[in-house]
């Protein structure tokens, strides 16, 4: 399914006209590109500049997680509310100016409502930045590589130089 809406006839009615659209769709999403499902519903509300979408969906994110790299799936809440200028007036057909604000979303000069962009950035947007697999992830040695979460690995812990020299006053203080 897609995530293109027909809004002529919403774009003739009155302001405060409502159409109510359910969405189960594949969209490419993510910093990354894939193609994942996203599904809910949409709100589509004629205003005097086009249209507002408000839209709660829910997906998943197939990740890694940032301590151990296992897979892991992430589940996605996304909320959009976003209004959409019209580019052609669906009466005349003649062409509207341009919004004052540069980013606002555009339905074409078909009437058609496009989605996945608006959903791509708000999925980005809640990404975690550092997804876990459980929140208590122990990672992995970052000497030989053994997923800690499986037990602790036979390597010493590193010595970090810059306290060389209160580990020496230490071990002076107990040899007094």
């Amino acid at each position: 399914m897609s995530v293109r809406y027909n809004v002529s006839t919403l774009l003739q009615e009155p302001i405060g006209a409502v159409r109510e659209q359910a969405i189960d769709s594949r969209v490419l999403v993510g910093d990354e590109p894939t193609v994942e499902r996203v599904h809910g519903a949409a709100t589509l509300l004629r205003t005097k500049a086009g249209v507002l979408v408000t839209a709660g969906l829910q997906g998943t994110s197939h990740d890694q997680c940032s301590r151990c790299l296992k897979a892991v799936d992430v589940p996605m809440r996304l909320a959009i509310r976003e209004e959409f200028a019209a580019s052609v007036d669906a009466n005349t057909g003649m062409a509207l100016p341009a919004p004052e604000d540069p980013d606002m979303f555009r339905i074409d000069a078909s009437h058609m409502l496009d989605l996945e962009e608006a959903i791509r950035q708000t999925w980005t947007a809640v990404l975690p930045m550092k997804p876990l697999c459980r929140p208590d992830c122990a990672g992995l040695c970052p000497r030989c590589g053994r997923d800690l979460n499986l037990g602790a690995c036979g390597c010493r812990p590193e010595a970090d130089e810059r306290w060389s020299a209160l580990r020496a006053l230490a071990h002076e203080l107990e040899r007094k």
